[in-house]
């Protein structure tokens, strides 16, 4: 897929995610067959203002190439330049969010509420567009709810000032992550315009992505929260337990290393959990590995419970749950 003069091996990418796209995990991502991954969303504000952890949401590793970076913010000056800083920090693609339903973005006229004035939107791509030199696009949501689905309306502001792309998530603010994701809208906006448009929601497996473009005839898909715990996602592929094992642990060791014993495996707990899920017993194996705060500790807690699970007399309750095996 081409977004722009951005060639990509393939039309999947992974959704800024907030907390969870770091440069550990988008890594992750990428060696699992993502095409292309995004920054955790990164105000716009914070950044100029220096803050360390704005900043070091800048970073990005050759080994997650190529990587886009999504901004949030509604004062198009200050978007300018953050949106250069971002370029000047090796960044491939730009992204502009306009589809976070979180208050806390919401309430400064941020995220999603930039579709409640498509004056504004206008505004900042226009200055943004002409401040940067990779490619610039949106991820939008449908509207803010049902009685101002607009999104027609924004992505052909985004088609005429020259972004390479619409990502669009099919929820309305109001529904947040709640009922289902309106595939059918996502086929309209792709019989709208003419840019690629990536779709985005309700992407659970290799297999529903799939499914999404052939139902809505989308470019390409964005997956967020399916990718969690099983960042295999994007391409058809099925771990066996010996290889969860390995990148759980993988996973863990760069965490300490890139952020210290204590934060590094307190980090680590959500994506514990997310791993572990839908394997026997994993509800237990949650429960103890958060008690647990010294690195061997944690590791040889890993390596004994998939031992467990490999176990002759656990052999038929993990191949009647998972379809992994034990090598």
């Amino acid at each position: 897929m081409k977004l722009g003069n951005l060639e990509l091996e393939n039309c999947f990418s992974l959704a800024p995610l907030v907390g969870i796209t770091d440069t550990l995990f988008r890594s992750i991502a990428k060696r699992y067959g993502c095409g292309l991954v995004f920054s955790e969303m990164i105000n716009s504000n914070g950044v100029l203002k220096g803050g360390v952890s704005y900043l070091k949401k800048l970073e990005i590793t050759p080994e997650e190439e190529p990587v886009g970076i999504q901004l949030a913010g509604d004062n198009p000056k200050i978007m300018v330049q953050a949106a250069q800083m971002a370029e000047a920090s090796g960044a491939k693609i730009l992204n502009i969010n306009m589809g976070c339903p979180s208050q806390k973005i919401t309430k400064n006229k941020a995220g999603c509420a930039l579709m409640t004035n498509p004056a504004l939107v206008k505004e900042i791509l226009q200055a943004v567009k002409n401040a940067i030199s990779i490619p610039l696009s949106i991820k939008i949501r449908l509207g803010w709810d049902d009685k101002t689905m607009n999104y027609l309306e924004i992505a052909h502001i985004a088609e005429s000032e020259g972004c390479v792309a619409v990502f669009m998530h099919a929820r309305t603010r109001a529904q947040g992550f709640s009922g289902q994701a309106r595939w059918p809208e996502i086929k309209k906006l792709k019989e709208y315009i003419k840019i690629p448009v990536i779709g985005n929601g309700d992407v659970t497996s290799h297999e529903k992505a799939l499914l999404m473009m052939r139902e809505t005839g989308c470019d390409g898909v964005m997956i967020g929260r399916g990718a969690l715990g099983q960042p295999w996602i994007f391409r058809p592929f099925e771990p066996t337990l010996n290889e969860k094992k390995a990148l759980m642990l993988e996973h863990l060791n760069k965490s300490i290393e890139k952020y210290g014993e204590e934060l590094g495996i307190r980090l680590m707990r959500k994506h514990f959990a997310w791993y572990s899920q839908g394997l026997p017993h994993s509800s237990q194996f949650r429960k103890n590995i958060h008690t647990y705060t010294d690195p061997a500790a944690v590791r040889n807690y890993i390596e004994q419970f998939f031992k467990d699970l490999c176990s002759p007399n656990m052999t038929s309750v993990v191949s009647a749950s998972t379809a992994n095996v034990c090598y």
